[in-house]
């Protein structure tokens, strides 16, 4: 296989044929794209002051994620056209875009969340409307979102990060253990069927934000310490958020 072949196979083909999955390949540079994306955020706008981390960039950061999020499981249940737009990483892409106003037009970031809230309101209702929900799902979304956005509010960066990984952790373990669903996590995939323990892939990964978030508080400045906190936070919320949204629904 040439470069072009193996670029297709691993990274292309995946997403065009509607057959997303994890490899180590894509893993690896989504991974890698992901830290890059933070390291030029913080020397482009955190480091010279452009930017701060406060409730409302959070705020948007996360009422962002939530609209984009919600069409893409309305196509994971069948409820509208699948489209490859909505696929990892092109999604993501939608949304570093749609957040750019915070960056670029920082002073005015409070009413761009109002523009966000808009949207949603305007969202909900047809995401919801004539389907059926399940309680257990619907209750912890209400508790552990709203605790999200308290933390969020207050600025609890260091909280935060570690609530978005407990966060993904509860709603997967419900989407596994509840409604028998498959993850997308590569190593999640690979210690079910080595160990036959999801819970295994969620200890570790927890304990592993847990020390990260630790480091960062005792041992690194504030800039860069509320940059990571905000990266580790987002790698548990993003597709916690998802899970959690396709928990209510399915």
């Amino acid at each position: 296989m040439n470069l072009y072949e193996n670029f297709y196979q691993y990274f292309v083909h995946p997403v065009v044929e509607y057959q997303y999955k994890y490899n180590i390949y894509n893993t690896f540079l989504y991974g890698l794209l992901f830290v890059i994306g933070f390291i030029i955020f913080y020397y482009l706008f955190v480091k010279n002051k452009k930017v701060i981390i406060d409730k409302y960039f959070l705020l948007n950061l996360i009422i962002l994620t939530l609209i984009f999020i919600i069409p893409r499981v309305n196509m994971d249940l069948g409820y509208t056209v699948r489209t490859y737009l909505l696929l990892t990483p092109l999604l993501e892409l939608w949304i570093l875009i749609s957040f750019l106003p915070v960056l670029f037009l920082y002073k005015y970031r409070k009413y761009y969340l109002y523009i966000l809230l808009i949207i949603l309101i305007l969202e909900i209702p047809i995401f919801i409307f004539g389907r059926p929900i399940n309680l257990l799902p619907f209750l912890m979304f209400i508790i552990l979102f709203s605790f999200l956005i308290y933390l969020s509010y207050k600025e609890k960066l260091f909280y935060l990060s570690i609530f978005g990984e407990i966060y993904e952790t509860v709603f997967s373990i419900i989407s596994i253990y509840y409604f028998n669903l498959q993850s997308e996590h590569l190593l999640l995939n690979i210690l079910i069927f080595q160990y036959n323990n999801p819970l295994l892939f969620y200890g570790l990964k927890l304990s592993l934000t847990l020390l990260i978030a630790l480091y960062t508080k005792y041992y690194l400045n504030d800039d860069i310490k509320n940059v990571i906190y905000t990266m580790i936070f987002y790698l548990g919320f993003l597709p916690g958020l998802r899970a959690s949204l396709i928990d209510i629904l399915i």
